[in-house]
């Protein structure tokens, strides 16, 4: 039963006023300051009554009928499509998104009386960010291309369809593929690369070199790499930001580890924090000593690495064929020689991808066949291989002061993964 206490009614009220209160600021704010209306459509008295109103109509179904919460919700529907179909008829902005959030509002007062509070001000707070960032999502769309929506629906058809009906069982030599596991783990790592993709398309290419290393690290460190070292030797006035946006996105690289290994094996995470801080520690600190020394420009850092959309079906096949490929190989070692050569194999696929070898050593070790101490060590083994990578396409393809900071930041970082490797191997 619901509680009927007067007090839980009182309080309920007061918390529904609130979070209306809170949404209808916003709004007030919006058509106040940012579009200069004299003449507001709903702001904080308007909302305060509509939370409460959903709050009473919920103390209501309770005390008088049990669809008076629905006859309720039903009602403010209509009032607010008639109302907004006559303020359409005279030009501008009907305000369809304010009557959204009016009844939001409604359903907000309905969950705190049903004592869903955590959830009403979750939605609350969701509600106001969304609204709040009106602009932003704005610009985002106008700078999407067609290319972009075609990518991502076709990823979202192929994930959507393929990922409930493929077998999650394993097959094959060695056990060792599991097409549900292989096309998990595309998805995942896709969807971390997308993510870093539309923040540099939300935030823009041109907020400065340190915003551009960090974003870099999380959608790809290597074409970063590529993409500055090459800037660096046409523009070698450029070579001291290309390098800074070099080691950020390095830097961001295992910390990009840490956070595939909190999605598929938290408690390995645990285990193999301070190891990979330790990874991550010279570039740490040689990034902060030249931020502290404006090493960041000011607003004439070097053009970003120009993103592709991660989200393309060819790139997330070959994904997928090389995780299983690199599982063949890891059960395969396993299976003939021991862990020892599986080591090799870490370091051989860290050149390749960093990412496959992350996950395939992580799911292993949360199946129990592979020791933690020696997946640890691999993936340190694959850190390295590809650090000492992107180390050579800044020798290939950077100039000569981009050259000299890259390779002896990454030359310590390799130092500091070695001497844990020697570490865990004793």
């Amino acid at each position: 039963m619901f509680p009927t206490e007067t007090n839980h009614l009182l309080r309920s009220l007061l918390l529904s006023a609130s979070l209306g209160a809170l949404i209808g600021l916003e709004r007030q704010w919006d058509d106040q300051f940012r579009h200069h209306r004299s003449r507001v459509l709903a702001g904080l008295r308007t909302f305060t009554l509509w939370a409460i109103f959903g709050d009473l109509c919920a103390w209501f179904t309770q005390t008088v009928h049990p669809l008076f919460f629905i006859a309720g919700f039903a009602a403010m529907g209509v009032w607010l499509t008639l109302f907004l179909q006559s303020r359409n008829r005279g030009g501008g902005d009907p305000g369809f998104t304010t009557g959204a959030a009016g009844m939001i509002s409604f359903l907000i007062g309905g969950l705190v009386f049903w004592e869903q509070e955590r959830v009403a001000i979750v939605l609350a707070v969701c509600v106001i960010i969304l609204l709040a960032i009106k602009p932003t999502l704005h610009r985002f769309t106008r700078g999407i291309t067609l290319e972009d929506v075609r990518a991502a629906l076709k990823f979202a058809a192929v994930t959507g369809v393929i990922l409930p009906l493929v077998p999650d069982e394993t097959f094959g030599p060695y056990q060792a593929f599991n097409p549900h596991t292989i096309w998990l783990m595309v998805v995942l790592v896709s969807g971390i690369g997308f993510a870093g993709y539309l923040a540099v398309r939300v935030l823009g290419q041109r907020n400065g070199i340190a915003l551009t290393g960090l974003l870099g690290g999380i959608a790809s460190s290597t074409a970063t790499t590529l993409a500055m070292s090459r800037q660096s030797r046409e523009r070698p006035s450029e070579s001291a930001d290309c390098a800074l946006a070099i080691l950020l996105a390095c830097t961001i690289m295992p910390l990009r580890v840490g956070l595939l290994l909190a999605f598929v094996n938290p408690r390995l995470l645990v285990l193999a924090s301070g190891v990979l801080l330790i990874a991550s520690m010279p570039g740490v600190v040689w990034c902060l000593w030249r931020l502290l020394q404006g090493g960041a420009g000011s607003g004439t850092s070097p053009d970003p690495t120009r993103y592709g959309n991660p989200l393309r079906l060819r790139v997330a096949f070959q994904f997928g064929a090389l995780y299983a490929v690199i599982v063949l190989g890891v059960r395969a070692t396993m299976a003939v020689t021991g862990n020892n050569e599986l080591l090799l194999v870490s370091g051989l696929s860290g050149l390749i991808d960093l990412d496959a070898i992350t996950l395939s050593l992580s799911q292993m070790t949360q199946s129990g066949s592979l020791a933690t101490a020696i997946v640890i060590k691999g993936i340190l083994l694959a850190i390295l291989a590809n650090t000492a990578m992107k180390a050579s396409i800044a020798v290939f393809f950077g100039s000569p002061g981009l050259i000299r900071e890259v390779v002896t930041v990454l030359g310590v970082t390799a130092s500091f993964v070695i001497a844990t490797c020697f570490f865990y191997g004793h």
